[in-house]
């Protein structure tokens, strides 16, 4: 059964006023009709828009101890892209704790297959200091393969979900993102892991991943 507010178009007349009100139809459970509000608080669930046209994604189980921060400039997330590059001396080499750093910065075959399980976050800088424009995307998704040579390293990401950018700029805490509402990690270009869950914390931001 729709749990919608239908509206009845027909207007009937209030005994009262003499004015033309609509009647209202509801239907399902728990449903609450106030005449007059003058604030009210509503909770809205996100749901992140679906990649399904991604031939490149597959079924993956997610480490979700950790998660990649990928913050480029001017790639099109949004119609997808085969793979990306990423200078050596900002990948891995910031923004990250010396733990992480000695954990994952070497890029050897039993790190890199571990990285491969995190969850990931692509990104391209913010179009002003600290927040960006409404319609700028993000993708939620996982590394494919990872390529390294001696000054590059080539990502070639598969995308599963876009989400807006600016609600992220707005999670800084969560996300453990280091910078201000001034400047953050969305306005340069780097690699770097985060010990967070982002997927639990995207779902308590309310995107529905």
């Amino acid at each position: 059964m729709s749990e919608e507010l239908q509206v009845i178009p027909s207007a009937v007349l209030s005994a009262d006023q003499g004015t033309p009100v609509r009647a209202l139809q509801q239907q399902g459970e728990k449903n609450i009709y106030a005449e007059h509000v003058d604030n009210m608080n509503v909770t809205v669930q996100i749901a992140p828009q679906v990649l399904s046209q991604n031939k490149q994604s597959r079924t993956i189980t997610f480490d979700q101890t950790h998660y990649n921060l990928f913050v480029t400039f001017d790639l099109d997330f949004v119609r997808g892209i085969e793979s990306f590059t990423m200078d050596a001396d900002r990948s891995l080499t910031e923004y990250m704790s010396d733990e992480l750093k000695r954990e994952f910065s070497t890029l050897s075959d039993e790190a890199v297959e571990r990285i491969k399980r995190f969850p990931c976050i692509f990104a391209n800088e913010n179009t002003a200091y600290g927040h960006t424009d409404e319609d700028q995307m993000l993708g939620f998704g996982y590394i494919r393969q990872i390529k390294v040579r001696r000054d590059k390293i080539r990502i070639y990401p598969a995308i599963m979900y876009l989400l807006p950018q600016q609600s992220l700029n707005e999670a800084l805490f969560e996300l453990d993102i280091i910078g201000t509402d001034s400047f953050n990690e969305f306005n340069r270009t780097h690699w770097c892991i985060k010990k967070v869950d982002l997927i639990e914390e995207l779902r308590e931001l309310g995107f529905r991943i």
